[in-house]
């Protein structure tokens, strides 16, 4: 095909019909399919409509008292290769398919028009589009370093050019809502592979006695107190260590262990791989959780199935334990029907019981 990237490209089937619509791409996604039939007479006008239709949708969607959210999905909102995520009135756009460059001002124009929007900027750092790390602002000038934003009520720390994905794991909101409630009469919760400290402050938030905050970033580490600090909790009271979480140790068995670690499947690992990582990060940290306590434990790995990661688990646990909960995606992370590789997102709640 000898489309320009972002050229506007009809596919044909029997008879010449036009069966669909998209913009070439490069690599191995020649066209990133928009729609069927025949393309629309305004591009401009289409991405507009389809936009403000993705972030309307999230509409009684997200927990109260939020304001940070995914605003459109990729291809669970027909959009492939494009994100957006909300964090109060900064709107932050990621390409991952050069074939959005050419149309880059337009979606800027586009979600400036979302309700509530004041600045768009562009989140820069896959490999085979950019090249490059940092953000761009688009509309409104320069981004703050660093903003704070409400979900359900908590304050979480934001830092849009250096943190994680567009600056934070927004896909584990619900997940943060349910360790909030779990958390309740605890003694101490320990939360491995921390980031920020979303999971932490959620637990001293839901009622527990003291939290202990562990990842291997300092500066992680630093924000998570100041998020402790924003929420009205004082850090002095709970634990904060820099420490690479597959070493460390807790100083007691936890009642409630939390791992979310990276992504511990590489690139081009097989999925028995995968599972065998899993297992082992499992076989280590299952046995410092005490009778009756609770393991909190998620996955980001899109190349490991929930019933391999499953299946990890249960060869890395050793003695008596059961599943309490499980779930994937929030509803503003949509995964379309043919599209099953969106579902990337694992998490699952089990129980240690007493041995007999």
């Amino acid at each position: 095909m000898d489309a320009p990237v972002g050229a506007v490209v009809t596919l044909v089937g029997e008879r010449d019909r036009a069966v669909g619509w998209g913009l070439a791409d490069e690599g191995p996604i020649a066209v990133r399919v928009l729609g069927r039939g025949d393309p629309p007479r305004d591009l401009a006008a289409w991405l507009h409509a389809r936009i403000a239709e993705a972030d309307a949708a999230r509409s009684g969607l997200i927990l109260p008292d939020t304001d940070c959210w995914r605003a459109v999905a990729g291809e669970g909102d027909g959009l492939g290769g494009l994100v957006v995520d909300r964090y109060a009135s900064l709107a932050i756009l990621r390409l991952y398919g050069r074939c959005w460059e050419p149309h880059l001002e337009v979606l800027a124009a586009a979600v400036r028009q979302l309700p509530g929007v004041q600045q768009v900027a562009r989140r820069l750092g896959v490999a085979r589009v950019d090249g490059r790390e940092g953000l761009v602002p688009l509309v409104g000038g320069a981004t703050p370093a660093e903003l704070a934003v409400r979900e359900g009520g908590m304050r979480l720390l934001v830092r849009p050019e250096v943190g994680q994905k567009t600056g934070l794991f927004l896909d584990q909101r619900e997940h943060r809502a349910l360790v909030r409630r779990w958390s309740g009469g605890r003694g101490l919760v320990v939360n491995l592979f921390s980031y920020n400290g979303g999971f932490s402050i959620a637990a001293a938030l839901g009622g527990a006695q003291r939290v202990i905050t562990v990842d291997l970033a300092p500066e992680a580490v630093a924000d998570a107190r100041t998020i402790f600090r924003w929420n009205g909790v004082d850090p002095d009271r709970h634990g904060f260590e820099v420490a690479d979480a597959f070493a460390w140790r807790p100083p007691a068995p936890p009642d409630l262990l939390i791992v979310d670690p990276p992504s511990l499947a590489h690139a081009r690992a097989s999925e028995g791989a995968a599972r065998a990582a899993y297992r082992k990060l499992h076989e280590q940290l299952g046995p410092s959780l005490r009778p009756g306590g609770l393991l909190a434990t998620s996955s980001c790995t899109a190349r490991l199935s929930f019933d391999a990661w499953k299946r990890a688990i249960q060869e890395g646990l050793p003695g008596a334990w059961s599943w309490c909960h499980q779930s994937s995606e929030p509803p503003d992370h949509p995964v379309a029907l043919g599209h099953p590789e969106g579902h990337y997102l694992k998490f699952a709640l089990l129980r240690r019981r007493r041995d007999d």
